[in-house]
């Protein structure tokens, strides 16, 4: 058994919606807050940092880092320093780098020769290298940066070259790589990064050292800041925010828990409970029965107290009203069903229709959209040899449709009765309701006389659908026939006759738009090409088969989607005089 929902009451869901804004808002305003306080402090170190960067890439001479890195970039520097690091030895790398001429001894050289060469003039390595280490000193201390230094990137590969807070053991060592900078190659510049490392958490800047001459980049200028102290002043600022905002969010829960329970939650439990008891009075209302309630506000809950009093006495007055109402709604639906017993009964619905007759077999139905219709049928023998068949659709639907049915087949079967051609018929039909037709309404007539004799079937169109006529090849086929204008409309209408030659075992199909115009929940016709179909699939039954197969079909076709239109189906087979349709059976069963 499935369990019903569980019920929250109004006060828990305003409550519920109250706390959750103003949870947003703060959470929002920290958020916010935290955001700015963060952008203004990093900006703020970012600055100087940067600062800091381009002072140590142009601070010193290109030429001076990348002869110094040319010459420890060697497999025989990396022999010392593997030397001197094993042996905890500096002093190695230290005689390695005098015993190697600096950029400024190199320059002499070019100038002056080797004959100019003195002891006052010797320049060597480790001449470049103080001279490096004090530059970065120099800036370090200006700028108040923790770390300065130098270095040489290939790809993703970075090799250490000078930084004054590092020994001699550091020169050409590799640098491990941190995930922020993974997706930076070579030697080029790094914007402000602030990253985790196992020093703590950096902000770091990376300048690119160019030659200014060749406009080669021979090295890159790095500088570090220390933002462990920082980090940890923002989530200070971060904790105190959330500790102010926490007690002012519990005390604005607790005053709007208050304000919504007086003004608001209070009163509509109120007239909830007093519409609820209205509501559940399991007799007649009176006036007596509306809610008075004493509600202090004066807001949205008042004017709900408002008009569900004012409902309630329309409520009142409607109960009163629906008994009169529902009293004459029953009396015009017991009248209804009296006007669709009288219509049926006005139709012939017995069948077989002329059981004493084997000249033909014949088959009609008619389904209204409504209580009663306004399509009707007719068929009924004017003498022993002629057999008139009608079918015919009125302009409108519902009482006044079925009126103008009833009497529209009444003037044509007194007239046909009396004779004559099918045409003159419907112009005798057509003359007598143009003399009174106030309402201007007219209907559709497809009027035929069989001789049951010849099997000739004389025919005139009244505006109707044209005939599905099935010949000797046992196939249904569309016959379009001339139409005349429709009953009703035009009292000096003509109309023309032709005839169909039916053999024994021919046969007519005629209906209502109602058949090919029926639709589906989507809107599409079932469409003469469909019935046409249908009755081709049908072609060897009798005709009351056939007719209920097209129902069926067309039942199939439009599923649950609401019927429009009246159905109205007459299917006539001729099987000849009773001797010739015994001779035709004895032939074929011969071959």
């Amino acid at each position: 058994m499935k369990r019903p929902p569980r019920r929250v009451s109004m006060q828990v869901k305003l409550n519920a919606m109250v706390i959750c804004s103003i949870l947003l808002v703060a959470l929002g305003l920290i958020a916010i807050s935290y955001y700015i306080f963060c952008q203004r402090v990093d900006d703020k170190y970012k600055s100087s940092l940067q600062r800091a960067a381009e002072a140590c890439a142009n601070n010193v001479e290109a030429e001076v880092i990348g002869h110094f890195w040319k010459a420890v970039n060697t497999e025989e520097f990396r022999a010392i320093r593997d030397r001197a690091v094993g042996e905890d030895n500096e002093e190695l790398i230290r005689d390695w780098l005098r015993s190697r001429p600096g950029w400024y001894q190199m320059i002499l050289e070019e100038e002056y020769g080797e004959s100019q060469q003195t002891e006052s003039t010797s320049w060597t390595l480790m001449d470049d290298c103080e001279l490096i280490r004090d530059g970065l000193q120099a800036i370090k201390d200006y700028f108040d940066v923790d770390s300065a230094y130098y270095q040489y990137c290939e790809g993703s590969v970075t090799y250490n070259i000078v930084d004054v807070d590092e020994s001699l053991f550091y020169i050409r060592t590799m640098e491990e790589p941190i995930a922020e900078f993974a997706g930076y190659e070579g030697n080029i510049a790094v914007p402000p990064t602030v990253c985790h490392s196992d020093f703590g958490w950096l902000l770091t800047v990376i300048e690119p050292v160019v030659d200014h001459e060749t406009g080669e980049t021979v090295a890159v200028a790095g500088v570090d800041l220390d933002m462990t102290e920082i980090v940890g002043e923002r989530s200070s600022y971060l904790r105190q925010c959330l500790t102010f905002v926490a007690l002012l969010l519990s005390a604005a829960i607790f005053l709007s828990v208050v304000i919504l329970r007086r003004t608001a939650v209070q009163p509509l439990r109120e007239l909830a409970d007093a519409a609820t008891r209205f509501a559940k009075e399991n007799r007649p209302v009176t006036k007596e029965d509306v809610i008075a309630l004493k509600l202090r506000s004066n807001d949205e809950v008042s004017d709900l107290y408002e008009e569900i009093r004012s409902m309630e006495y329309r409520i009142v007055d409607y109960t009163e009203h629906l008994t009169q109402v529902t009293a004459e709604k029953e009396r015009v639906s017991t009248e209804l069903r009296t006007a669709s017993h009288i219509q049926e009964s006005m139709l012939p619905n017995t069948f077989p229709a002329f059981p004493d007759r084997e000249e033909f077999d014949l088959y009609a139905g008619m389904t209204p959209a409504k209580e009663v219709g306004g399509d009707f049928y007719d068929f009924f023998l004017i003498d022993d040899k002629n057999l008139a068949v009608v079918i015919a659709d009125v302009s409108d639907k519902g009482v006044p449709a079925a009126l103008f049915m009833m009497s529209a087949r009444i003037l044509i079967n007194y007239r046909a009765q009396m004779g004559g051609r099918p045409s003159e018929i419907l112009q005798a039909v057509n003359a007598e309701i143009c003399k009174n037709n106030k309402s201007r309404m007219f209907v559709t007539v497809w009027l035929g006389i069989l001789n049951l004799e010849t099997g000739v079937l004389s025919c005139s169109n009244a505006g109707h659908e044209y005939p599905i006529v099935r010949g000797g090849d046992g196939v249904f086929r569309v016959l379009k026939d001339r139409h005349g204008l429709v009953v009703g409309a035009l009292a000096r209408s003509r109309y023309q006759d032709y005839e169909i030659r039916m053999e024994p075992g021919d046969a007519v199909f005629v209906y209502t738009d109602g058949v090919p115009e029926a639709n589906d929940a989507d809107g599409a016709f079932y469409g003469m090409e469909r019935m046409e179909k249908a009755l081709n699939r049908l072609a060897d039954q009798a005709p009351r088969q056939i007719l209920e197969g097209i129902k069926a079909d067309v039942d199939a076709f439009t599923g649950n989607a609401m019927q429009f239109d009246d159905l109205t189906m007459l299917c006539l087979e001729y099987k000849g005089k009773p001797a010739q349709a015994a001779k035709e059976k004895k032939e074929q069963v011969s071959t």
